[in-house]
């Protein structure tokens, strides 16, 4: 069932994007060994961000978004069969979703996750990022992979809900390995992932400043 969920994820995704004249241009930095587990970590800037991330980036992935995607039509779909939905305002259910991802995770399925929490009030600009998925990582010997969207807040505005034409700019960096690394150098490899995710955007012409 999880592997029809994401292919139909990705189908809705491609015709998405051809009614809506927005053209997917990817970039990836590597290609890395297939049977090794990865962690996807991506700006967010849009809730466009869930469609091309579902539609374009490689493998068989599963999202941690907000819950409040539950109720949308098509998404809930996804959220009733592979995604994990995340309520941030209760810490207790925000540990248990956790759980429930490690566990996703654990079984075989790549994970997908906004590490900010969620679309900053100042997008694009990127906000600090949350320790949960570096920790997993860590822990699980996985391949962090930082991605930066550079065009999903002008295609998807937050304070809009109207889909602009143009160009999908994904770029996919080299993975991070976290194997040999431990729980105390999860604030460098996170801030390494800031990093690398803001500077694309700085060098893109997104400034970016601390936040």
């Amino acid at each position: 069932m999880w592997r029809i969920a994401h292919f139909q994820r990705r189908i809705w995704g491609v015709v998405t994007c051809l009614f809506t004249f927005i053209w997917p241009i990817i970039k990836r930095e590597e290609k890395w060994d297939s049977r090794r587990r990865v962690i996807y970590c991506a700006n967010h800037v849009s809730y466009l961000d869930i469609l091309t991330c579902g539609t374009y980036l490689p493998g068989f992935n599963f999202f941690m978004a907000k819950a409040e995607l539950a109720k949308v039509p098509l998404f809930n779909i996804w959220f009733r069969t592979i995604d994990i939905p995340v309520k941030r305002e209760s810490k207790t259910q925000s540990y248990d979703a956790f759980l429930n991802a490690q566990k996703q995770f654990d079984s075989g399925i790549d994970m997908v996750i906004f590490p900010e929490g969620k679309i900053p009030p100042n997008a694009p600009k990127l906000s600090r990022l949350k320790a949960g998925a570096f920790r997993l990582a860590i822990e699980r010997g996985a391949l962090i992979v930082p991605v930066t969207l550079l065009d999903n807040h002008k295609r998807f505005p937050v304070d809009k809900w109207v889909a602009y034409p143009g160009r999908m700019r994904m770029h996919i960096h080299r993975a991070i390995d976290t194997v040999g690394l431990k729980l105390e150098d999860e604030p460098t490899l996170r801030e390494q992932v800031y990093s690398i995710i803001a500077n694309k955007l700085q060098a893109e012409g997104i400034n970016q400043h601390e936040n």
